[in-house]
């Protein structure tokens, strides 16, 4: 489960991995995707897997992993306007998938995931745990909602609005 190993092999198995998660989660329901499928499409050995990830939501963490970078750097105010617009227009071309994936459980794994990234940029000695999450749930809430139609936002106006989650990491005295 090494994700920093520079070997090529490895590699290629995690972007094979990968491959085959996204090729498979674009054709049906995440929930209705078995590991065992996972590993037949991605044509590697169940042992080789899970050197590399833990199960199925392992794999969809890591897919989702630039996507998440982006809006942990939103929250904490060093991503561009542009580059978070860019990646909300890239999740609203993918909005029934995303809205699948920010529901309940898949949700859940995403926001802890977020909030630990963001923690992890945090400067030492701030309010880290409460704040990541907050700016985490923020986030996502409002993702969750413009992608489901809730609320009508243009992707400009959102991605100031994920900006403005910075202030949620703010020492409040």
């Amino acid at each position: 489960m090494d994700q920093g190993d520079p070997d090529p092999r490895a590699q290629r198995t995690r972007e094979a991995i990968l491959g085959a998660f996204v090729q498979l989660v674009l054709s049906r329901r995440y929930d209705a995707i078995r590991t065992g499928e996972l590993i037949a499409a991605a044509g590697v050995g169940r042992a080789t897997f899970y050197e590399h990830f833990r199960g199925k939501d392992d794999v969809l963490v890591a897919a989702t992993e630039p996507i998440l970078r982006t809006l942990a750097n939103a929250a904490l105010g060093r991503a561009s306007k542009v580059q978070v617009h860019a990646t909300l227009e890239h999740v609203w071309q993918r909005r029934g998938f995303a809205r699948h994936l920010l529901d309940a459980r898949t949700g859940q794994k995403l926001q802890q995931r977020l909030a630990a990234m963001i923690e992890a940029r945090l400067e030492p000695g701030a309010p880290a745990a409460m704040s990541a999450r907050a700016a985490a749930a923020a986030q996502l809430t409002m993702l969750r909602l413009w992608v489901s139609g809730a609320v009508a936002c243009p992707a400009p106006e959102l991605a100031m609005r994920m900006k403005a989650c910075a202030s949620l990491l703010a020492d409040p005295r």
